[in-house]
């Protein structure tokens, strides 16, 4: 191709022919466009040049000119000379100077003289650069401008590449004119390093406008030469300053795609013209086609027969899941012809069935909806409608129906061709499949449109990213909420010729949220996806996109393929979902805030010599490096090589999130079916306890003789001295661990930050593993101390210590650690040779040194107990007086050891020194913030003869991290298990750290729990269900709505809904316990079979039967493969006993989660996954559209005066006075209950409730789920809101007609104002404000007024909080704020603190006096105290600190009380 080129730019580009053509930026130029001038300048001279080069000096030669001539280069050069001194010409030749840019002169002598300042100003600093070897480079430049600078600068030689000898090598320090050709290969060939150019000025651009420019040498200097430099290394760019045109005059996208391609700015190019070119909507026509609902279809006579022949065979059982999908979305022709199609294709049907079907008659299709025998859905006749308008198109229509399954595309394929009197004109092919990176059978169904042997294609999701041709009419026979998915479809239409049709059902809200997500574009989102429609190039989108669901592959599409599988998920990546995951990487050179006006393509492609494409990613992705991808006939099928490897790539690193691969949730079958009554543990049930699917996932990679090892490097920060030193040690897995968020462990109550920090994956050879399985099963016999041992293919994470001088922060990078030469192989090798050593005991000196950083036992054996070296002790020998209390018997050490030791035969040295360790503790559940009061030991410190003792081998350093491992392996479980959770049944939706405390009880014993969340998602879960009864049901009165909102948020509901999706299994419901744990593992049965099935991932290929048992196994087994305990046998799935409120609460939290995570629309989401019924509503606003509550009229009218004091009030406007004055009418005013406050009371009531539990929650973040419901359950009383709202005012505004209920409010009016007079005098003498109003009887109808008003704002705002958050702001908050605390609750505070007390489970807790001093004792810990004072009770005092002391303590029971253990 290079020497195609070549010869093309030579027979353009000789020096003799004045008369050539060069392409400069699109456009044609010839010789004359240099205003005749040209001509007239003969080699080596130029009137034109002098008058330019009296800036720089006199020239060495002139001519004589007739008038004439002389006049009009004159005349020229005066105006190339003006432009150059004007004021845009010095702001454009600073620019230049600057950074890169595109700039055409307005003629081509202003282009010379242009060009000759540029370099005069420039070639100072570039020759005064020793890295510079080659100032100015001019590409593809007409040869006449040689001698034109030769006159105008001629003390810079100027030389074209011919005149060199074609050796580049020989221009140094010259102004070089060289053909894009000969500078490709003088690169290709590294005759010159581009990072040696000073400025790089290109005379003739491409055109970015016709594909065929892809191979052009300019675009390859770019792509492999320029772009590979750093920024700071690359020369500088003046590009198309000859060209005819102003490049800012006409701005089209292809503009924006030269500057991305150049590198470079086009010159009066604005932001602002950039951006409204970027964001301008793609020109194609979009429509909704509306079809009705289709009715329940009966099961067909024929698949009645088939199961009533062969029930459980699993062909018969495959093919009715086909023709289930059929008969829903094609209707009941297309349904049967399913069993004639696979009567062709499969031979595993019996006899019976292969001869009822080669029997059966099968019926035409009925499109006449008014037909008894209408036998298609009115999805398909809207379709058929759609398809008899395209025919008005001619021969030139083409179209293409996207549908999601395959079994529906070939259906479909075959109804058409059936309705050859409607349809004739139709040639319809199937086009589906293309996982495999073989895309050459979709390319020849693509051909065939192309060619126009066909003209509608009905095509399948998963060949949207191929190169389909530009059609006329693309229909979206199933919509798919993807705003990739939606921008590929864009980019195969006609553009203004084309249309886009979505077809949507009548009265879905999941179609219409659909079309409504992919229409409100933003304009960051609009502009990328622009960039998807106009170029195969694309872009990274600047907002995260929305994608719900699968967005990536149509789930019937079933051929063999490789796969990329997620360790963490189980879930595949095949070649065709790889270019969707390019925009969910993050890019190294990505920056959200840089300027959005300019075009960055994600992908660059080039062309080989025989025509194939390749392509790679122009991006980086995590530093992994950017490579061309192989050869294929199609750009497409070079971009999907290109990003595949790229996965590939970040996995082998262990760099591919798990949040890239495509959803694969599978709810296991049986999840229907409740767990009855436990009779041991009453009022729980036995559920099974999910294993994480990564081990088991790890086991299917095969061990080869170089294996690859993926290391998580465990550090433990210490922020005190009173903890020992921990070693970082690493975790080593076959498969990449996710990224694990940093976590605590406690020491004593004392936090402790755990991180583990991902490192660069290595490879061993088989006696390196070898080594590191041996030290691990050493390593865990001491850390578990009794046997332990498994084979290589058994174990599934591994530990290996790093050199004493290595830390994570001497070893900082900005990219992953390189760990595996830090790895301390002579500490693997001491272990191995021996795991106890003598201690050199020469000295006191000597023994120092050999006790730092070590373990010791006073006995040689491996399974006792462990010590701290702490000092020795040269004041003291064997024959010292024993200073251990319990010892005090003996005279000395040495009689101690005849008394005790077995075998002692006296010591070789009776003068050496003593050494004093400490007990080295055994395992401690470190995950628990409290293992129950402090109780110091009565041994500190023991003293040991060192002749008799041993070291062990592993320092203690090391050892002390080891003994953290199971907390942390344990920690890594849950966040593995969250990650699955997260991942498939919530769509990566909620925060991981919420998501782990929403699915974790107390009775789990780690820092957090679901409770509060919990709190909040009840609160939540009650305005939901209440917004949707009030929707779904505008007739229904108060008590109907409760009892429909009862039967949505009971107990039962929740727990039974957490039961259908699988919940139970990734609740943590139990403390840690060593005794039922031990190192990931499969039993050896499992580790055979992972031997003879494993294969490595890069080759991964199922049949489709293989995938049918896979799916099958993982929805019946969530254990995955089984693991061993810790004596070696195959253990039955874990259990565990939750009762049916826990997996409500879990329920609920889980809620409270998504709120937290992502607001209402989140929460919402959580709520459908998790099963809670709310047909037809996907998102919030779809309350507003389904809403039919209308205002009915009410016999009494309120003034404007009376709405705009009440807005006053309230502290926002009424969009629809309607329902205030609903709100405000009482049952005495109206015969008529539906123009009353009932119903909005009744959403109001939960309105109030919602945003009162975030108050708190908000406000009080450290106080516990008690507390918080205390509060919560004053804030809501009748009591305080009828004092709310009689301080407000508001009650002047009720409309009622009975005398008695005006008596209550007035009497209820003077009581209150009394009280509050009494209260806030005593105020003034330093007591705090308190609920003057709870001794007040006060009517019901007060309350109810706020909440019918909190409703009324909520309803009239189209269902948003933002009138109703005023209200609350202004009114109710503050009187909150002021009235309402712990410590101003109107129970006695001695009540409300011991009901906290007993809420955590505690029962020894006391208000006792001693002297005239009341003391707080919870388990004998002074909580709080007070002197008796006059007037005041002591008691009363006592209490309100204590809760004070909660309040600021949260944590305070969890360290001093241990009822729960004894409790358990």
């Amino acid at each position: 191709m290079l020497k195609v080129w070549k010869k093309k730019w030579k027979a353009s580009h000789t020096p003799e022919d004045h008369d050539r053509r060069a392409s400069i930026g699109g456009a044609d130029l010839t010789a004359s466009g240099l205003e005749s001038n040209e001509a007239a300048l003969p080699s080596g001279d130029s009137s034109l040049a002098g008058e330019v080069w009296s800036t720089y000096g006199p020239s060495k030669r002139r001519r004589e000119d007739s008038p004439s001539a002389s006049h009009k280069r004159k005349k020229t050069s005066s105006e190339a000379s003006n432009f150059v001194e004007s004021v845009k010409g010095r702001e454009v030749l600073d620019l230049a100077l600057k950074e890169n840019i595109i700039f055409a002169a307005p003629n081509a002598d202003a282009a010379v003289a242009f060009l000759a300042e540029y370099i005069v100003k420039g070639w100072e600093d570039w020759e005064s650069n020793d890295e510079i070897k080659y100032p100015v480079v001019i590409v593809d430049a007409l040869s006449i401008i040689k001698s034109s600078l030769q006159v105008v600068i001629p003390h810079i030689d100027v030389v074209t590449y011919g005149a060199v000898d074609l050796n580049i090598r020989k221009s140094k320090r010259q102004v070089l004119l060289i053909d894009s050709p000969s500078l490709l290969d003088d690169l290709t060939r590294d005759l010159i390093k581009l990072k040696r150019v000073g400025s790089l000025v290109f005379g003739n651009i491409p055109s970015c406008e016709d594909g065929s420019s892809i191979a052009h040498p300019i675009l390859r200097i770019m792509k492999n030469f320029y772009m590979v430099l750093e920024p700071s290394s690359r020369p500088h760019i003046l590009a198309g300053l000859f060209a005819p045109t102003s490049f800012s005059s006409n701005v089209t996208f292809n503009s924006l795609v030269l500057e991305a391609t150049l590198g470079c700015k086009i010159y009066g190019l604005t932001a602002e013209s950039r951006t409204k070119c970027l964001v301008e909507p793609f020109p194609v026509r979009e429509s909704v086609a509306i079809y009705d609902t289709p009715q329940l279809l009966p099961t067909t006579p024929l698949v009645r027969q088939l199961r009533s022949l062969s029930p459980n065979d699993p062909c018969v059982r495959r093919l009715l899941k086909n023709h289930q999908h059929t008969l829903s979305q094609l209707g009941s022709f297309a349904a049967d012809l399913v069993w004639r199609r696979e009567t062709e294709q499969i031979d595993c049907l019996s006899p019976e069935i292969w001869q009822l079907l080669k029997d059966t008659e099968f019926t035409s299709p009925n499109i006449d909806i008014s037909s008894p025998n209408f036998n298609v859905t009115p999805k398909v006749l809207k379709l058929v409608q759609i398809l008899k308008c395209c025919q008005e198109f001619g021969d030139g229509f083409r179209g293409v129906v996207f549908v999601h399954r395959r079994i529906v595309a070939h259906m479909l394929m075959q109804l058409l061709s059936s309705l050859d009197s409607e349809l004739g004109f139709l040639r319809v092919r199937v086009l589906v499949g293309a996982r495999n990176l073989d895309t050459s059978p979709q390319d020849n169904v693509i051909r065939l449109m192309e060619n126009g042997s066909c003209n509608l294609l009905i095509a399948t999701k998963s060949v949207e990213d191929l190169d389909l041709p530009k059609v006329s009419v693309l229909i979206k026979f199933d919509l798919f909420d993807s705003q990739l998915s939606h921008a590929r479809v864009l980019s195969h239409s006609l553009g203004a010729e084309g249309h886009i049709i979505s077809m949507v059902e009548r009265g879905n809200s999941a179609h219409s949220t659909i079309v409504s997500h992919l229409s409100n574009l933003s304009p960051r989102l609009r502009a990328w996806m622009n960039t998807v429609c106009w170029t195969p190039q694309s872009s990274i989108a600047r907002e995260t996109l929305y994608t719900d669901g699968d967005p990536y592959f149509s789930d019937s599409d079933q051929e063999s393929a490789s796969f990329i599988r997620d360790p963490t998920t189980g879930s595949r990546l095949y070649p065709q979902d790889a270019v969707n995951a390019m925009y969910f990487l993050p890019s190294d050179e990505y920056d959200p805030a840089g300027e959005e006006s300019l075009y960055n393509p994600l992908f660059e492609f080039d062309v080989q010599d025989d025509g194939r494409f390749i392509c790679r990613i122009k991006r980086p992705f995590q530093s992994v490096p950017m490579l061309w991808s192989d050869p294929s006939l199609t750009k497409a099928g070079a971009r999907r090589l290109a990003a595949y490897d790229v996965c590939v790539r970040l996995h082998e690193r262990g760099l591919l999130s798990p949040n890239v691969f495509p959803t694969t949730w599978a709810i296991p079958s049986d999840n229907n079916a409740l767990p009855a009554i436990d009779p041991v543990i009453w009022g729980t049930r036995v559920y099974g306890k999910k294993l994480p699917a990564f081990w088991s996932n790890s086991a299917l990679v095969s061990l080869d003789p170089l294996t690859r090892l993926y290391p998580m490097i465990i550090s433990i920060e210490f922020k005190t001295n009173s903890i020992p030193p921990h070693a970082p040690l690493l975790l080593l897995t076959r498969q990449p661990l996710p990224d694990i968020p940093a976590f605590n462990v406690f020491f004593g109550g004392l936090p402790t930050r755990v991180n583990l920090t991902r490192a660069e994956p290595f490879s061993v050879d088989e006696r390196q593993f070898q080594d590191i399985h041996s030290y691990n099963d050493q390593l865990w016999r001491g850390v578990l101390n009794k046997p332990y041992s498994s084979t290589l293919h058994e174990i599934l994470a591994l530990y290996a210590p790093l050199e004493s001088d290595w830390s994570c922060k001497t070893a900082q990078s900005s990219g992953l650690l390189s760990v595996f030469s830090h790895i301390s192989w002579s500490s693997i090798s001491a272990t191995l040779e021996n795991w106890i050593v003598p201690l050199k005991c020469d000295n006191a000196e000597v023994l120092q040194k050999d006790t730092e950083d070590a373990l010791i036992q006073d006995r040689w054996t491996l399974y006792t107990r462990r010590y701290d070296a702490a000092v020795v002790r040269s004041d003291l020998t064997p024959l010292s007086k024993p200073l251990d209390p319990e010892l005090q018997e003996y005279e000395n050490l040495v009689e101690f050891c005849k008394a005790r030791r077995k075998g002692f035969e006296g010591l070789k040295d009776y003068e050496q020194p003593l050494l004093e360790v400490s007990c080295l503790p055994s395992f401690i559940d470190r995950l628990e913030p409290v293992a129950g009061p402090f109780t110091p030991s009565t041994m500190k410190h023991r003293y040991f003869i060192p002749e008799l003792c041993a070291k062990v081998t592993v320092p203690a350093s090391t050892f002390r991290t080891a003994l953290l491992l199971p907390c942390i392996m344990r920690r890594v479980d849950d966040f593995l298990l969250v990650k699955e959770l997260n991942a498939g049944l919530l769509s990566d939706c909620v925060s991981e750290k919420l998501l782990h405390a929403a699915i974790s009880a107390p009775s789990a014993g780690i820092e957090y729990d679901y409770e509060r969340l919990e709190l909040l998602g009840d609160a939540f879960l009650k305005l939901l269900s209440s917004i949707y009864i009030f929707v779904i049901y505008p007739k229904a009165d108060e008590a109907s709505m409760h009892n429909y909102r009862q039967a949505i948020i009971s107990n039962k509901s929740l727990w039974k809904n957490a039961i259908a999706v699988g919940l139970p299994a990734f609740v943590q419901s139990r403390p840690f316990s060593l005794k039922g744990w031990s190192p990931p593992r499969l039993s050896a049965s499992d580790a055979r079979e992972a031997r003879e099935s494993s294969t490595s991932f890069r080759t991964n290929t199922v049949s489709d039967d293989e995938r049918n048992a896979g799916e099958t196994k993982s929805r019946k087994d969530l254990s995955g493969s089984k693991l061993r305990n810790n004596n070696g046998k195959n253990s039955l799935q874990p259990v565990q006993h939750l009762g049916d409120k826990a997996l409500a609460d879990v329920v609920e939290a889980i809620m409270g989660a998504a709120l937290l995570s992502g607001g209402t629309d989140v929460a919402l989401k959580a709520a459908k996954a998790l099963n809670i019924p709310l047909p037809n509503i996907e998102q919030w606003a779809d309350f507003g559209k389904r809403a039919q509550e209308s205002s009915k009229p009410v016999s009494v009218q309120i003034s404007s005066s009376t709405i705009g004091a009440i807005e006053a009030i309230v502290g926002c406007q009424f969009k629809r006075p309607q329902f205030l004055v609903q709100a405000l009418t009482h049952i005495s005013k109206t015969s008529v209950q539906s123009t009353t406050y009932e119903r909005l009371e009744f959403i109001g009531d939960a309105i109030l409730d919602f945003m009162v539990i975030r108050h708190v929650f908000h406000r009080y973040q450290q106080m516990g789920p008690g507390a918080l419901s205390l509060l919560k359950g004053v804030m809501v009383s009748n009591t305080t809101l009828a004092a709310v709202c009689v301080s407000s005012g508001l009650h002047h505004h009720l409309l009622f007609e009975s005398d008695k209920l005006a008596h209550d409010i007035r009497e209820y009016e003077y009581l209150l104002n009394r009280a509050r007079t009494e209260e806030y005098t005593l105020a003034e003498k330093g007591r705090s404000i308190g609920q003057f109003w709870h001794n007040i009887e006060s009517p019901k109808v007060l309350s109810d007024l706020l909440e019918s008003i909190l409703g009324a704002l909520y309803v009239s705002d189209q269902y948003t909080p933002v009138g109703a958050e005023a209200f609350f702001d202004k009114v109710f908050k503050p009187f909150y704020d002021r009235h309402i605390t712990l410590q101003t609750l109107s129970h006695h505070p001695k009540k409300i603190l011991f009901e906290l007390i007993q809420s955590k489970g505690c029962e020894n807790y006391s208000l006792d006096k001693e002297s005239n001093e009341y003391l707080v004792l919870v388990h004998d810990v002074v909580l709080a105290s007070t002197q008796d004072e006059t007037g005041i009770s002591g008691a009363k005092v006592a209490s309100c600190i204590g809760l004070y002391a909660l309040e600021g303590d949260p944590g305070f029971l969890a360290r001093t009380c241990d009822c729960w253990k004894k409790a358990k």
